[in-house]
């Protein structure tokens, strides 16, 4: 075979493999974006995450969802588990807010200057679509995790805000 014809047939391949490659592609649906509800801004952070997943009548998987805020300024996390609540023509979406003092949850001194992050993180299947919130105090080097519980019965309507966990993270980080 001569060289040109080499070089047009190798040309031809790879054109074609090409055109099947962006075909096949093409014809695939669009990747489904996720955005996890998490905002920052100034000083403050704002997330989202499941703390249950209930089934609806049609035995369909329905998440309830937290609603968190770190404040930095006062060292507080807060968060609700937003329910919908008609009673005429008012209507309640947040009844009140459980409170974390990140201060005492983390033992820092008021001297020191936290730093803090935070995200929500699903712990699957086994733990009913159950989201916990990681909050990660970056000067000490340490990750706390939280978990909300809406309350079952009638007395409170504030969720249970607990910290399930605190340990150090890293190789400097200091021992609990």
């Amino acid at each position: 075979m001569a060289l040109t014809q080499r070089v047009w047939f190798r040309s031809s391949a790879l054109v074609i493999l090409g055109l099947a490659a962006g075909i096949g592609l093409a014809s695939r649906p669009p990747a489904m974006a996720f955005s996890p509800g998490n905002d920052r801004s100034g000083e403050s952070i704002t997330a989202t995450g499941s703390v249950m997943v209930q089934l609806d009548n049609q035995r369909n998987p329905t998440p309830l969802d937290a609603v968190y805020h770190l404040d930095y300024t006062g060292a507080r996390l807060i968060a609700a588990i937003p329910s919908l609540r008609q009673s005429g023509a008012s209507l309640t979406l947040i009844e009140g807010f459980a409170e974390r003092d990140l201060i005492a949850d983390f033992r820092l001194s008021t001297s020191d200057r936290p730093h803090f992050q935070m995200t929500t993180g699903s712990l699957g299947a086994q733990a009913q679509g159950m989201s916990v919130l990681y909050v990660f105090e970056t000067t000490t080097k340490q990750v706390g995790v939280y978990r909300l519980t809406p309350q079952a019965s009638s007395a409170s309507t504030l969720p249970r805000f607990d910290l399930v966990q605190l340990r150090a993270y890293g190789l400097s980080a200091p021992k609990n």
